[in-house]
């Protein structure tokens, strides 16, 4: 046989491999409507196979119709979710392609209601028309939000008196969410305004009426409806002790709320050229310093830098060179500068000198 007659045998078995593949794939589509029967646009519509950690989301068109893209074969759980509206849930068996239309009830709870809100929402909601109530805010957002989101911190109610004691422990716990003990200093712009800033939270989250006010927000449109999301499950840090490999409130259902970042690791993250996921870890963990995911397969893989304590250098913030470097904030027991080589996964530290603040 020929060089020419193997390389066209090559180049045919790869063509059948390669539309076998896609013939696998399949396309799974519906509608949905409210209960009135109206087409609703912009609904969040998901859908994860069975025993995959790969979650992927699309959006219903102008008039309720949703597209995936062609998925692999297999059991999903699939399930629409729009603010204001009960998440209504469903299976699938893709072997072949389906339909599968959804009718979306409203969400009564107003409770419930205000946990699906994004943080952004809830901020906007927050008073701000007077002086005083304008510097509590700003205080809110420049000393709460540090570690977690908006939302975390808003979704329950608390009286003056429980604020206040909200505040006694974030007031010294630092970004890394870990109590460093009861001789910890204060943060003094908290310690300053803690009675306000109290006050201030519990009329807007509190058990009476609230301040705040909650503007309602457009669906996805248009172009922005065509958007396609890819959510991958990552390990809880098993050193943590909850008992779970993965959190069971894994923000794919809204009206449970923001979930806890207790056991997470991921903080920052950044594409590589070949769109591999990488992210930081600034929680105190035994394994990870950098993270890495598989986009395709959604496998993880950590990379670890030693800290002088024993445990996995931390890192924070996460940034690409041209070359697909990353860098990135590491503390082996000393603020530096890190640098993981995409190609090796070799992790360069460059300490700061003992002159330079930490």
């Amino acid at each position: 046989m020929s060089k020419a007659q193997s390389l066209l045998l090559v180049c045919a078995a790869s063509l059948l491999a390669a539309t076998a593949a896609h013939a696998a794939d399949q396309i799974l589509s519906g509608a949905i409507a409210a209960q009135s029967g109206q087409k609703l646009e912009g609904v969040t519509v998901s859908a994860k196979l069975e025993g995959s950690t790969i979650t992927t989301s699309v959006y219903t068109d102008a008039a309720g119709v949703y597209v995936f893209p062609p998925l692999p074969a297999g059991k999903y759980r699939v399930w629409a979710q729009a603010l204001g509206f009960e998440r209504s849930n469903g299976a699938v068996e893709l072997s072949v392609a389906r339909r599968h239309d959804f009718t979306l009830q409203e969400m009564t709870d107003p409770e419930r209601r205000f946990r699906q809100l994004p943080g952004e929402m809830m901020v906007a909601a927050l008073p701000e028309a007077s002086a005083d109530d304008a510097r509590m805010k700003k205080i809110f957002m420049n000393n709460c939000t540090g570690c977690h989101s908006t939302s975390y911190a808003l979704q329950f109610r608390f009286d003056e008196a429980g604020w206040s004691r909200i505040i006694d422990l974030m007031k010294v716990v630092p970004v890394t969410g870990v109590y460093p003990g009861p001789n910890a200093k204060s943060n003094q712009i908290m310690e300053r305004h803690q009675k306000q800033l109290a006050a201030y939270l519990a009329r807007a989250r509190g058990p009476g009426e609230s301040s705040m006010k909650v503007a309602s927000r457009a669906r996805p449109a248009g172009e922005a409806a065509r958007a396609v999301w890819t959510l991958y499950d990552l390990p809880l840090n098993p050193d943590t002790g909850i008992g779970t490999r993965y959190n069971p409130n894994d923000g794919t259902d809204w009206s449970l709320g923001t979930t806890s970042k207790m056991g997470q690791l991921p903080h920052d993250g950044a594409l590589g050229l070949d769109g591999t996921i990488y992210f930081t870890c600034n929680n105190p963990n035994r394994g990870v310093t950098i993270g890495k995911v598989d986009p395709v397969t959604g496998a993880v893989k950590y990379l670890k830098a030693e800290a002088k304590n024993g445990l996995a250098a931390t890192t924070h913030g996460l940034t690409r060179d041209r070359a697909g470097n990353l860098w990135f904030d590491i503390n082996p027991g000393r603020r530096a500068l890190g640098k993981l080589d995409t190609r090796t996964e070799k992790i360069t530290i460059y300490q700061t000198p003992e002159s330079m603040a930490p």
